[in-house]
């Protein structure tokens, strides 16, 4: 992601939505002393999501091991 993407993505994201991110994920002294570096992770969380291959057909998702076969 280029910085004016990433930073538009950040600026994009209140900072009450990026608080309740990052304390949800146990980030509360992160999120009191380094903002700007878990908003950077949340972008970066944000890209690699997207780029995650999706089938349009369910029925091709992977499935565990352990997972019943129909």
């Amino acid at each position: 992601m280029a910085p004016r993407d990433r930073l538009r993505y950040i600026q994009s994201m209140d900072d009450k939505t990026a608080e309740t991110l990052a304390k949800a994920a146990g980030l509360d002294r992160a999120w009191t002393h380094h903002k700007h570096d878990v908003l950077d992770a949340l972008a970066t969380l944000a890209r690699h999501r997207a780029n995650l291959p999706r089938v349009k057909d369910e029925t091709q998702e992977p499935v565990p091991a352990w997972a019943p076969r129909t």
